[in-house]
């Protein structure tokens, strides 16, 4: 650290950044050294002030860190898995930097490289993802600028929604001899449910009297949206439901309920694994080509 003048006349004090590391030079706006004397007392005096408060300087890795506690203790594991995949490919590509020193340019940096290994789609959800993270450093004061909130998401031209036809529901069902996945595809196809809402489903989420199937939290899953929803039992719905129970011999849905448990379950009469009917589906469908 240490004064000089510059031709204007000016005294400038020239230090090092105790967080970036590099070097800087700030005007003590003083042209005769006793003024800048003062001026370097002054700035010696806030920086011990600054160092004996311990001010801690944070990380990537610290809001990884803190971002994924938050996520485990309100999010789906899914969910967790995207910041932590999301976090991690920004500790590879920008580095551990401090929070404070990212900037718009790191993430521009981030969607530059990640556009050349995945899908835009994908690059996008990085971009909100990284965003939520910036939000949680901001409740912490870590910052004072979500640095993702100027980068731009990669447009991406609408598609089409696509659908399916009863024709091709029929071919896909028709191909499938394993009776667990086509029952797992067929209750997808009448209910629009996801895999993960499938899975967790008992028979306490089924209301026969009202028809209504309900996609409800529990100690062990949450929906998407945190959000309780309500499906119709249509007759196919219940003609499905019933043909789930006659495969346990001698009964139906109207002489069976067992509430606690699950609707799909296996031998060991509990619930499935996603993985296992991804798998299997999977390779179904690659066998029928």
């Amino acid at each position: 650290m240490f004064l000089f003048k510059r031709k204007n006349g000016t005294y400038y004090l020239q230090f090092k950044d105790e967080i970036s590391g590099k070097q800087k030079a700030i005007s003590t706006k003083a042209k005769f050294k006793p003024e800048a004397l003062k001026f370097l007392s002054q700035f010696n005096s806030n920086l011990k002030a600054n160092r004996e408060r311990k001010q801690t300087v944070h990380y990537i890795e610290d809001l990884r860190s803190e971002v994924l506690k938050y996520v485990l203790d309100n999010m789906q594991v899914s969910t967790c898995q995207i910041y932590n995949r999301v976090l991690n490919d920004m500790l590879r590509i920008i580095g551990n930097k401090p929070v404070k020193l990212i900037s718009a340019k790191d993430i521009e940096k981030f969607k530059s490289i990640r556009v050349s290994e995945v899908k835009p789609s994908t690059v996008n959800i990085d971009l909100s993802t990284m965003k939520a993270a910036f939000n949680i450093a901001l409740r912490f004061d870590w910052i004072s600028i979500n640095p993702v909130k100027s980068v731009k998401k990669i447009l991406i031209t609408q598609k089409e929604y696509l659908s399916f036809t009863d024709t091709q529901v029929n071919l896909i069902l028709n191909n499938i001899h394993n009776t667990t996945i086509r029952d797992f595809v067929r209750f997808a196809f009448l209910t629009g449910c996801r895999l993960n809402e499938l899975i967790n489903l008992q028979w306490k989420d089924v209301n026969f009297a009202e028809k209504l199937l309900t996609i409800r939290n529990k100690e062990n899953f949450k929906t998407k949206t945190g959000k309780i929803r309500y499906i119709p039992i249509s007759d196919s719905l219940f003609s499905l439901l019933n043909d789930i129970l006659q495969q346990k011999p001698g009964v139906n849905v109207l002489t069976y309920f067992n509430p606690e448990q699950y609707i799909f379950r296996n031998i060991n009469k509990y619930k499935y694994n996603k993985n296992y009917v991804f798998i299997h589906y999977d390779d179904l469908m690659n066998k029928r080509g």
